[in-house]
């Protein structure tokens, strides 16, 4: 029995295959979201009434910022990657990615990451000044718990395990394809995921110099973010040149599956797909230059609020055009109502009302009066949970056959999903609360 046992915890331990690297990732990452919800749920259970002493302060600070760290860079992306490491080398036509042993390396790099953040609330405190982790709130004088240096370690590694990662879905991508098989012929889904990668290089290496900067100040006692004289700006621009197409990087996948689930159970191609993968480029490009509409309330000169007004809103035109893409496949269709399609439904819905208050955003004037309000909490998840993770929830059901080998129980998978709606309602209360 224990030979046994040591057995399949060997094939696990040093799998280099795709397909087993995949499973690792879905499974690690839905862990690490489970975390991340036990640390939501006591931040709600905490504001569930006046007075409540349930967390302190600075407690409830830290289950903040780690939740937001860990649902954005340890769950959303590499439970997306978890479907690409298993499905893009079979839609592709190819045995493996380029790099087998990098691929093994690069989730184990991830897995360590997760757990050294959340050991970081074993080391004095875990950061505790918001995902953004804002200068000067992060220098050593404001918050001078050990945690906080193993939070910025474990963001290092991550995007050193991001990097390997994306490395090798580019060579695979365009080097391993099977004969015949043009860039212009992959469905969306593997071009979602392409797009992301690029999108990963160009934004990751800008927050690891921001991460790597910020550690050799709290380390070395140099004053990059923590100078009087622009520190805190240099950390704005430097966080939110990676911090803005993070949420398009998290996004892309969500969109590439719901464009996969929405056809097979309408039975119609995908409406319009050429141009669904053309805005998906557009999106891309234009979100690296829209970073400043989190600097509004900075004081950034009149021609840059101009500049990033007008971006802002161009960035949603891309967008416009693949949800009525996804509207128009199902025009006419006899959609069958699975869980798959139910999610993927439901993540549009969300998307749209999430897009729609984002455009709000877009305008300055607007922007100082909603700064900081559950508006754009709300804005937030909406994109970031009511679009991205309810995607990803519905790619889960739609390839748990394939990946499994079984078959999932229908009604238990629709009770799921009536509840996930029911999640996004208070999400949709917060928004008129706050509009209110």
């Amino acid at each position: 029995m224990a030979e046994q046992l040591w057995v399949s915890a060997k094939r696990w331990l040093y799998t280099t295959n795709h397909k087993d690297i995949g499973i690792l990732y879905l499974i690690t990452s839905l862990f690490l979201f489970a975390a991340a919800g036990v640390l939501a749920l006591t931040m709600r259970t905490q504001l569930s009434a006046p007075d409540n002493t349930l967390l302190t302060a600075n407690i409830y600070n830290q289950f903040v910022t780690v939740h937001g760290l860990l649902m954005i860079f340890w769950v959303l992306s590499p439970l997306a990657f978890g479907f690409a490491n298993y499905i893009i080398p079979l839609e592709i036509g190819c045995r493996d990615l380029a790099f087998p042993r990098l691929n093994s390396m690069s989730y184990w790099f991830f897995l360590f990451s997760g757990v050294m953040m959340i050991l970081s609330f074993f080391f004095g405190a875990a950061p505790d000044l918001g995902w953004t982790l804002y200068s000067p709130q992060n220098a050593a004088q404001f918050s001078p718990a050990i945690g906080f240096n193993l939070g910025a370690g474990a963001l290092i590694l991550m995007v050193v395990s991001i990097t390997m990662s994306s490395i090798n879905f580019l060579v695979t991508m365009f080097k391993m394809r099977a004969p015949g098989l043009k860039l212009r012929h992959m469905s969306v889904f593997p071009w979602a995921i392409l797009v992301t990668i690029f999108m990963m290089l160009y934004a990751f290496p800008s927050f690891l110099a921001a991460v790597v900067l910020l550690y050799v100040d709290r380390a070395f006692g140099t004053v990059y973010f923590s100078s009087i004289q622009g520190g805190s700006l240099l950390w704005d621009n430097v966080f939110w040149f990676f911090g803005h197409p993070e949420v398009y990087i998290v996004l892309f996948p969500a969109i590439g599956i719901i464009a996969d689930i929405i056809p097979t159970f309408a039975r119609r191609p995908l409406y319009g797909s050429k141009y669904v993968i053309g805005a998906l480029v557009a999106a891309a490009l234009i979100s690296f230059v829209v970073w400043g509409h989190h600097m509004f309330v900075t004081g950034i000169g009149i021609v840059s609020t101009k500049l990033y007004t007008v971006t802002t809103i161009a960035v949603s035109l891309p967008f416009d055009i693949i949800v009525i893409s996804l509207i128009e496949t199902l025009g006419f269709a006899k959609l069958r109502l699975k869980a798959p399609a139910l999610f993927a439904l439901g993540a549009v819905a969300n998307f749209i009302v999430g897009g729609i208050t984002g455009v709000f955003l877009a305008s300055v004037a607007l922007d100082y009066a909603l700064r900081g309000t559950y508006f754009v909490v709300a804005h937030f998840h909406y994109i970031m949970v009511g679009a991205s993770i309810i995607g990803l929830i519905g790619g889960l059901y739609y390839w748990f056959p394939k990946i499994t080998g079984r078959m999932y129980d229908e009604k238990i998978a629709k009770v799921h999903f009536s509840s996930s709606a029911e999640h996004n309602f208070c999400y949709f209360t917060i928004y008129i609360v706050a509009r209110g």
